[in-house]
């Protein structure tokens, strides 16, 4: 649990004006805000120009649809921020903790807590796909540990279109990807990642994702100039064929 818990806005007129104030004030998409010794973190919607609204369509139908898939998930008991304020334009939530990604990097925690942090983000998953929910594109920089705790963020890509098992496999390899673009190396949190899915597996998504990743191998080939770069660069395309070698192999349970 927090060490402090939020207060529903309703009850606390203070923070309540403070976001609003603190909303008016900044131009930056995402931001913090400190109350009562807690953090609160504010999201507003991306203000786009004529080029990048062709590109990604309507910001404000995308914030809306985000906004309301997390209202979803907190109501189906998925993993996700508190949301304590909104408005038409923003909302404010509760503060999650360090992402797995600030973990991986050793910047904070013991190795030990790292590949606990891991695998509980395999279970929750694991579990968020047995309610027969897609998250839509889980990176480990969006999911948050804390207090024992996971917390999935940025449901920008969640749609209702993707709550299939097929969705469910392209989720579980966008995470393991998504941790081997920053490691660039075979690693204990990959291996208590995937232990922590497979562990709570709901409908044998694993093989689903080990037939997808087969078929998708051309993909390694296809990229191997890139891939050829040197230290530090093309990292993404790096973390291709490790990625479909995670999924080639047999991890035991």
């Amino acid at each position: 649990m927090p060490k402090h818990p939020i207060i529903p806005p309703a009850a606390d007129p203070v923070l309540l004006a403070k976001i609003e104030r603190h909303v008016a004030a900044t131009t930056q998409r995402i931001s913090r805000i400190e109350h009562g010794g807690q953090t609160i973190w504010v999201k507003k919607q991306e203000v786009l120009s004529l080029r990048m609204r062709l590109q990604k369509g309507d910001a404000s139908a995308a914030f809306a649809a985000e906004r309301n898939a997390m209202q979803m998930l907190h109501k189906a008991s998925v993993p996700v921020p508190l949301i304590v304020a909104e408005g038409p334009d923003y909302f404010a939530m509760t503060d999650s903790g360090p992402s797995l990604q600030y973990l991986l990097l050793g910047i904070t925690g013991s190795k030990t807590g790292h590949t606990e942090a891991f695998e509980a983000a395999g279970k929750q998953l694991a579990l968020m796909h047995a309610k027969h929910i897609s998250h839509g594109r889980p990176s480990i920089k969006d999911i948050c540990w804390q207090d024992g705790r996971i917390t999935f963020l940025d449901f920008e890509r969640f749609h209702a279109k993707r709550n299939t098992p097929k969705g469910h496999l392209q989720d579980l390899v966008m995470v393991v990807f998504s941790t081997y673009a920053v490691t660039g190396r075979d690693c204990p949190e990959v291996e208590a990642l995937i232990e922590g899915y497979r562990t709570h597996d709901p409908a044998d998504i694993w093989q689903a994702a080990v037939a997808w990743c087969a078929k998708m191998r051309w993909v390694d080939y296809l990229t191997k100039p890139i891939q050829w770069r040197g230290a530090g660069k093309a990292l993404d395309f790096k973390a291709i064929p490790l990625t479909l070698d995670a999924f080639a192999r047999d991890h035991p349970l």
